[in-house]
């Protein structure tokens, strides 16, 4: 029987690591503070103690405890929780138990890595005689799973696909698809993530999430794409870890149609800005010195999100017009800039605005632009410096003989 070989693979030498597990914050702090205090033989004897002074006390109050012990790197203790509820279980013997606290045993232990406990659970529901279902299998597996014992995984698998009230299930699939993306396996997870989609399953964001990160970190990048356009196929939206493998796919490939098409989606899909996010899309674009990026994320960014990016792009636009002399498009950009509440942070961008000014000889829209910065911007030595070269160049002495003044009164020489 496909279970009797995984069993036996188990007891030939599975061995167990530990992992850290979020503690619930609903666990009971006086008897939290016992457990974590007193020596481990006591640790059962504390948990029956407990559970018969306090007759009506949630079933389920060492869910809570075994978790917290993990948090608090009790390992060893918080597998003694698990073990004394394995035997109060098995103590009871009532048949007609469902599998959920058994279930919930092997859970904490694919956390733990504790694959031998796992599998004396399962045999203890099997002698029960208890019905088994899908849940207690994916469980297994995922505990399995946790100890890099592939085969007893795929083994227990097999078993679920012949048996009629234990098929698999998508959380199935995601087990598998979890484990290689771990491990770096292409190819097996691709496989998974398809045999799941021929079984007409649906997949979740952790599924998506699995996938992409694995791609991405194999560098299968147009695997990476065919993926992601299938999330959003589903009308799935990308969480957090996805985006930050998406931004680290545009920062390799550094391609300006993808990182425009991505933003695109962004404003098609209402997805939700961070501001972590709108900074690394912010250096992509200005890294790039595509002025229609930069003016389509200015566009879906709200200043709230983070105003040091969106000031930053204000500058990039300005700054791109100014050096291709655009000016109808430059003075635009400037004036939504100042509609924004902002101004120039660095003598950089006036300066670039100054020069272009000067190469297109349009003296009457300097002198506008000039008296319009004039109360936002204090003008520092090296744009005095370039405003009195470019007005001696065209002999412009009126403009130059009031620069100079003005530069005095400013303290500069």
């Amino acid at each position: 029987m496909a279970i009797a070989a995984a069993r036996r693979r188990l007891w030939r030498g599975i061995r167990t690591a530990a992992a850290a597990s979020g503690a619930d914050a609903g666990a009971d702090a006086p008897l939290l503070a016992r457990l974590v205090a007193e020596p481990e033989f006591r640790v059962k004897a504390t948990m029956e103690e407990a559970s018969s002074s306090a007759p009506h006390r949630d079933a389920a109050f060492w869910e809570p405890l075994a978790a917290a012990l993990l948090r608090a790197s009790s390992l060893g203790k918080a597998h003694l929780v698990l073990e004394w509820k394995l035997e109060k279980l098995l103590k009871e013997g009532v048949h007609n138990h469902s599998c959920e606290p058994y279930s919930t045993i092997i859970r904490f232990c694919g956390e733990t890595r504790n694959a031998a406990l796992a599998m004396r659970v399962f045999e203890g529901v099997e002698a029960q005689g208890i019905q088994l279902n899908t849940g207690i299998f994916n469980a297994l597996i995922n505990a399995f799973l946790s100890v890099g014992d592939l085969l007893a995984a795929v083994t227990l698998y097999e078993t679920m696909e012949g048996m009629e009230d234990c098929k698999p299930d998508s959380a199935t699939y995601d087990a598998f698809i979890s484990a290689f993306s771990r491990i770096g396996s292409g190819d097996a997870m691709m496989s998974w993530y398809l045999a799941a989609k021929n079984a007409e399953f649906i997949p979740s964001i952790q599924t998506f999430e699995s996938l992409i990160v694995g791609l991405v970190r194999l560098n299968r990048l147009d695997d990476d794409e065919v993926v992601f356009e299938e999330m959003i196929s589903f009308e799935i939206k990308p969480n957090f870890t996805i985006l930050e493998a998406q931004l680290e796919v545009l920062s390799r490939t550094k391609e300006a149609n993808r990182v425009k098409r991505f933003i695109k989606k962004f404003s098609d899909g209402n997805w939700e800005l961070n501001k972590a996010t709108v900074g690394r899309l912010t250096r992509l674009c200005l890294d790039g010195c595509e002025v229609d990026q930069m003016e389509q994320l200015l566009a879906l960014i709200q200043t709230g999100v983070d105003l040091s990016s969106v000031t930053r792009l204000h500058s990039g636009i300005i700054r791109f017009y100014a050096s291709t002399d655009r000016l109808p498009d430059m003075e635009n950009a400037i004036c939504r800039m100042f509609d924004d509440g902002m101004t120039f942070m660095c003598p950089e961008d006036v300066e670039a605005v100054i020069c272009s000014y000067f190469r297109q000889k349009d003296f009457d829209r300097l002198d506008m632009f000039l008296n319009r910065i004039r109360s936002l911007y204090r003008l520092t030595r090296s744009t005095y410096d370039i405003l009195v070269a470019g007005f001696r160049r065209f002999d412009l002495h009126q403009p130059l003989d009031s620069t100079i003044k003005d530069m005095r009164e400013a303290g500069f020489a």
